[in-house]
């Protein structure tokens, strides 16, 4: 989950972001095909590679030396360093149009792996239509034609353009998607299924979602008792 805070957007919301989004048809493609799968940014654009440049002293742990005295020894982690090289992300192989389904790569027990995710009719659309018109090869990486940064500047420039007063992020629509899930009443285990979430339990702050829905219905029905 992100470190900030999410600020929800409600479904007026999304449309109007969406819509402002369609002066750039890759803004709009990716935004969409987000909103519709819940994934994150770094799995349709990929991960950037990074190298260990040493270790970092952050305190002091007490251990065993061979004769099982007590000693103190210096408590490290490591350090690393980006190198704007990108690894993963989705290519055009990656998605198979006949049966609606895309490929993309996460982080699962320290190791990437494969994860297939449904792509909606409307994705599958725009995704043909964007791969089409700008002859995009099967090899490809089909989300990189703006820098990581650029695409997360993208979404907060179209919010502003949309009139949206909140502080919205990529992560918005992997939000919203859960939280229309769950509001339809499916489970943890589904929507994990389906969000590459490696942990049921993280998903359990969505519950909210379904608690404030239910709270007006709930009022009325302890007004009867």
């Amino acid at each position: 989950m992100p470190k900030e805070q999410i600020n929800p957007l409600n479904t007026e919301e999304m449309e109007r972001l969406l819509d402002a989004s369609m002066e750039d048809d890759f803004c709009h493609m990716l935004f969409v095909t987000a909103r519709s799968t819940g994934r994150r940014l770094g799995e349709f654009y990929g991960v950037e590679a990074k190298i260990k440049i040493g270790e970092k002293n952050i305190g002091i742990k007490t251990a065993y030396d061979i004769k099982g005295n007590k000693i103190q020894v210096a408590r490290t982690t490591p350090v690393y360093k980006k190198t704007n090289k990108w690894r993963f992300g989705v290519k055009v192989e990656d998605i198979n149009f006949d049966e609606g389904i895309m490929k993309v790569w996460v982080l699962k027990r320290r190791k990437f792996e494969q994860d297939e995710t449904v792509l909606p009719k409307e994705c599958l659309r725009l995704i043909r239509q964007y791969v089409m018109k700008h002859k995009i090869g099967l090899t490809e990486h089909l989300f990189r034609k703006y820098s990581y940064r650029q695409i997360q500047n993208k979404v907060k420039s179209f919010s502003k353009k949309a009139e949206i007063k909140k502080n919205v992020s990529f992560h918005n629509f992997r939000h919203y998607f859960i939280s229309e899930l769950a509001r339809q009443g499916w489970s943890h285990d589904k929507i994990a299924r389906v969000t590459g979430h490696k942990t049921i339990s993280t998903l359990k702050i969505y519950d909210h979602v379904v608690a404030k829905d239910m709270k007006a219905e709930l009022e009325e029905a302890v007004g009867n008792f």
